[in-house]
């Protein structure tokens, strides 16, 4: 595939998106939908951007200084089944072979700085997030997990135009409950454009780099409409490409996803349950790029799909929220490093097409081929507000083997209780 075709399609719509009508001017927010790589659920990202509350007014515009500190911990249980056998054997705990806890405690402070101007933004985001306990405790984990600046390049009356270059996640820009979880090192280009009697219209077009040592870059591009003829009606489209033609020593078939999303939702405020916020929403993707291999049984896994509704918004001390959603995706669906979905616990850490998923250890087999795809399973989060401040989050995940016959079959569950001041 040419990479240039996301390119032209993007700017083309960008040209079709600056015809001169009525146009209600899109705002910047330096954090919006701000997730971490273990995604938060949307009702708790919301509630985070309403804490950004000191604002120091310098020459020439405004620093912007907040904080999150969570304490949460995981209950896991992870089990494979014995070969030969209908014995599924525990993954985790003192006699397992990773000797991962089957019950983690987890300290974190997030420090996130935000300077804007008129024309121009930038955001940084420092993460310290550490294992808890006297002799398995961690004090130095630090991670810079954004870091990036941008600016208006056309701020018309009918249409806008933004750069951004530097570091976030693909989450924090583009839409998925099962995808977009890898690092977005690179450039990105957004464009936005309202019809009063028609809806919303915008583009997203991106550029990453994937790595160096190879000279490795991959493409990305999501359109929407949002707010369909005045409604609550919502289409979001998405490309990734990943694929670069490695040779045979590296395994290419491990970046062989050109991965396509398209998502609808549904947003509205019944009276029934005293006009609370509900969203209703589904998701279908497919890897284009996906071949018969040893490690399918020589089939195609590359469809996938996830459907789910959230109920209720967290502004203030009582408010509440859940997402219950459930999750069908294949093995060859979305690389292992790009998944945020449920997935299947893998504690082991190996590969669908290689025996460890960052790539090392050569090449995997249908019996060994694990990775992070090749699930079904339901995840439920609730969110609650004990303060303004203080809230507590809640998730429970689950999932099965899609495929029994590629790879092992595992069983996963998790639960995790996370407390988060934001100030």
């Amino acid at each position: 595939m040419n990479r240039s075709y996301i390119f032209c399609a993007a700017l083309l719509i960008g040209t079709a998106l600056s015809s001169e009508t009525p146009f209600i001017s899109q705002t910047i927010d330096v954090q919006t939908n701000e997730k971490k790589q273990q995604v938060d659920m949307d009702a708790l990202s919301r509630w985070l951007q309403d804490k950004r509350m000191i604002s120091l007014k310098e020459v020439g515009g405004d620093l912007s200084i907040s904080g999150e500190v969570r304490t949460e911990c995981q209950l896991t249980n992870e089990k494979m089944k014995a070969q030969g056998t209908s014995e599924f054997i525990a993954q985790r705990g003192v006699s397992s072979i990773a000797q991962r806890p089957t019950l983690a405690w987890d300290s974190e402070f997030n420090l996130m700085l935000d300077y804007r101007t008129d024309r121009t933004w930038t955001a940084v985001k420092l993460e310290f997030d550490n294992d808890m306990g006297t002799r398995s405790g961690t004090v130095n984990r630090i991670k810079l997990e954004k870091a990036y600046f941008g600016g208006r390049l056309v701020a018309g009356d009918t249409f806008t135009w933004d750069a951004e270059l530097g570091r976030r996640y693909l989450i924090n820009v583009f839409d998925s409950k099962v995808e977009f979880g890898s690092l977005f090192d690179g450039v990105l280009f957004r464009f936005g454009k309202a019809f009063q009697d028609i809806g919303d219209f915008y583009a997203n077009l991106a550029s990453f780099l994937i790595d160096d040592r190879f000279n490795h870059y991959g493409e990305a591009l999501e359109i929407g409409a949002l707010r369909i003829a005045n409604i609550g009606l919502n289409m979001k489209y998405s490309i990734i490409n990943w694929y670069k033609p490695y040779p045979p020593a590296q395994v290419p078939q491990r970046w062989r996803f050109l991965v396509n999303q398209f998502q609808t939702y549904y947003q509205f405020y019944p009276e029934w349950i005293g006009k609370r916020f509900v969203k209703i929403y589904s998701a279908g993707l497919i890897n284009s790029l996906a071949q018969r291999v040893e490690q399918t049984g020589y089939t195609k896994q590359n469809l996938g799909w996830y459907a789910g509704v959230t109920m209720g918004l967290v502004k203030k001390m009582g408010d509440w929220s859940i997402d219950v959603n459930y999750q069908w995706v294949q093995a060859q669906t979305i690389p292992d490093s790009d998944m945020i979905g449920i997935g299947r616990g893998n504690t082991a850490g190996v590969g669908f097409y290689t025996m460890n998923i960052d790539g090392s250890g050569g090449p995997t087999t249908e019996a060994t081929a694990t990775g992070s795809g090749n699930y079904k399973g339901f995840e439920i989060e609730a969110l609650y507000a004990f303060t303004d401040n203080l809230t507590v989050l809640q998730n429970l995940k689950m999932s099965n083997t899609l495929n029994t016959n590629i790879g092992p079959d595992l069983k996963y569950k998790q639960w995790e209780l996370e407390f988060i001041y934001a100030f």
